[in-house]
């Protein structure tokens, strides 16, 4: 509800540029009627497909087959089961990130609420809708990088740890305020992710952080510095070298060493 008051006061468009570029990386094939299921799903999600056929114009027999389709292309996604039925008209079912990605390309329900149930499943109910929507920006230069990144994106956290590992690359795909304030954003939320998760081990290094900096320390030894507040410098976005004086290497081996004690 935070967020629908935010919006009722700063509203907050949408642009059909980035409607486009959201058609555009999300390859569904759609027709009307699919836009309407998916549009009542999310209205009224979790529901069951037996509802949603009662309560609109589809049989039961379109809404399956709908729904089928929905699945195949991760739209949707079963939420739960009855405890007494596990039949497919039992089955409890939710939109997914890509779900209300593809229906916030296609209006197919007002913004305020598509942009409302992001925030829920990315869990950024904390953050104003201007940082959700410069992360929406960033996700089309993104998949530029790597179209393999869309998986990613249901997880939230593994989706600001991909923003963070492609900052030099995204560099150079938007622009600097953009960059910036995405970059921010990232780095805020798995800064807050580490004071409730400690350290974030990744694939092949470790994300390490506080209020005041956040890096990724490499199997190597190399360090990336995604935001540092530690000097008058304010560090964004670059390498910190191994024999450097900088104050944040021996914040690093301080926190290293108390891993490793």
């Amino acid at each position: 509800m935070a967020l629908m008051k935010s919006l009722a006061l700063n509203p907050v468009l949408v642009d059909d540029e980035l409607r486009l570029r959201l058609r555009r990386i999300i390859h569904v094939e759609v027709d009307d009627s699919m836009i309407d299921l998916l549009a009542y799903i999310v209205l009224h999600e979790p529901i069951t497909l037996y509802r949603i056929s009662k309560n609109t114009k589809y049989a039961i027999s379109t809404v399956y087959k709908k729904a089928k389709r929905m699945m195949y292309y991760g739209l949707i996604r079963p939420y739960a089961y009855d405890v007494e039925d596990c039949d497919r008209e039992k089955t409890i079912y939710e939109t997914t990130v890509t779900g209300l990605l593809l229906c916030l390309a296609y209006k197919c329900v007002d913004d305020e609420v598509v942009l409302n149930r992001l925030c829920h499943k990315w869990q950024m109910r904390s953050y104003c809708c201007q940082r959700l929507l410069k992360t929406l920006y960033v996700l089309p230069a993104l998949l530029e990088i790597d179209s393999n990144n869309m998986r990613v994106i249901e997880e939230p956290r593994a989706l600001m740890v991909m923003i963070l590992n492609n900052a030099e690359k995204l560099r150079g795909l938007v622009n600097e305020n953009l960059f910036r304030e995405t970059i921010n954003t990232a780095t805020h939320y798995l800064v807050s992710r580490l004071f409730l998760d400690g350290q974030i081990v990744t694939k092949s290094s470790l994300l390490l952080g506080n209020e005041k900096f956040v890096v990724n320390v490499s199997l190597d030894g190399d360090v990336y510095v995604y935001m540092c507040k530690l000097c008058s410098k304010q560090c964004t976005a670059t390498n910190l070298a191994i024999n450097s004086q900088c104050t944040l290497l021996h914040e690093i081996k301080k926190i290293v060493w108390g891993t490793l004690h």
